[in-house]
């Protein structure tokens, strides 16, 4: 039997963040029949901002319910500060995030896994194809003052720049929903007719709205838009709704329902069965992390109970995901996995999906990359955490 800690976040973004991630894990472990043997104790860290009651509660989770291991949906400022916490219990913690951030360092701890969907990655690699496809090399980019604050938007610039983009202007959002506005990128595009390609950051209702307003100026300006996961997330929604008014798009995202694979065929069935919804990017966060479970549960049936041996072993498996497959980097035991190029027609009327072929080497170049400390900003919240 393996006693998991689940301390999950909060969302008014995505009210059922928390409950979308728990069902993923559970119905995993169902599918592969083995929820009987895990006893879950959960509890609420709100949007991750409050370090001192995480730790007390990641503590107690510890000290009080036994567990053998705790999961911890929050980004990577709540890495450091329970590190070390585990590291001296020898216990297991697995941090679970979308992918935002991108860390100082990729240093491993002996008893510490980081659990994403590579959101930065993907949005480095939408970076990179702008400038491929950009003759002229200059673009513009649009986000929402939110999806600012996050290093995924540094991902997107390096990954245009590196491959000879020059950004020609930047549009950031009000915070408020009523100041929304293009209306300055508008006039930068009306006075420089060489820049058509635009880059986009938008999540949620905010992507929602962005949808809306930048259609026009696609049609006035022949934009060409490339667009950062979220955003491709809420397109697909916005679809699935019936509403179809959107501009032409593309952009690299993890995972899209249409994948054909037994495993998304699988995780789409269970999970929708469980949640009495379709599945989801935070559904399949928590499947992905049921199957990291699913390995450790293996070696701790096996009378392994030394975390700081688990982990490294747990390197040694391909994951077979929803994504397509799954790894553990062994030198810092972050996940990564592919990434789909998702291209929608105007509107929405068609949809490709393509998946990217060299991920390995682009996941070596990008955990290479040293981002500068003052790429970091005052966001402590989890992404999507609001």
């Amino acid at each position: 039997m393996v006693r998991a800690g689940i301390l999950l976040p909060r969302s008014t973004l995505f009210p059922a963040i928390g409950l979308d991630i728990l069902n993923g894990i559970k119905s995993c472990l169902k599918q592969h029949g083995i929820q009987d043997e895990f006893i879950f104790k959960t509890d609420n860290i709100g949007f991750g901002i409050e370090e001192a009651e995480i730790y007390t509660k990641a503590e107690r989770m510890l000290l009080q319910e036994d567990a053998d291991l705790v999961i911890v949906v929050a980004d990577l400022n709540i890495k450091e500060l329970l590190e070390p916490l585990f590291t001296s219990f020898n216990k297991l913690l697995l941090i679970v995030n979308m992918g935002a951030g991108i860390p100082d360092s990729w240093s491993s701890a002996p008893t510490t896994i980081v659990h994403s969907l590579n959101l930065s990655l993907q949005a480095r690699l939408t970076g990179k194809l702008a400038a491929i496809e950009n003759e002229n090399k200059k673009g513009a980019f649009a986000l929402s003052y939110y999806d600012a604050g996050y290093r995924q938007v540094y991902a997107i610039m390096n990954g245009f720049q590196q491959n000879g983009g020059e950004t020609m202007y930047t549009h950031v959002t009000h915070i408020k929903n009523e100041e929304l506005t293009l209306e300055p990128l508008k006039d930068f595009l009306s006075e420089n007719a060489e820049v058509r390609s635009l880059l986009c950051l938008f999540t949620a209702d905010m992507a929602d709205w962005f949808c809306e307003a930048v259609t026009p100026l696609q049609k006035q300006f022949n934009l060409h838009l490339y667009a950062a996961p979220m955003l491709l997330e809420a397109y697909q929604a916005r679809v699935s709704a019936g509403n179809l008014i959107g501009p032409a798009i593309k952009g690299y995202t993890s995972w899209t329902p249409e994948l054909e694979n037994p495993a998304n065929t699988i995780y789409k069935e269970v999970f929708s069965m469980a949640a009495n919804k379709a599945a989801n990017l935070f559904g399949l966060l928590g499947w992905d992390t049921g199957l990291l479970l699913k390995e450790i549960h293996q070696r701790i049936s096996t009378g392994e109970t030394n975390a700081a041996a688990i982990v490294p072993a747990l390197a040694n498996t391909i994951y077979d995901s929803p994504r397509g497959w799954m790894k553990l980097d062994p030198s810092s035991f972050y996940t990564y996995g592919p990434c789909h190029l998702i291209s929608w027609s105007a509107n929405g009327a068609t949809k490709k999906a393509e998946q990217f072929k060299g991920i390995e080497e682009e996941w070596t170049a990008f955990t290479a990359e040293k981002f500068p400390p003052d790429t970091n900003s005052g966001w402590r919240n989890t992404f999507l955490c609001i």
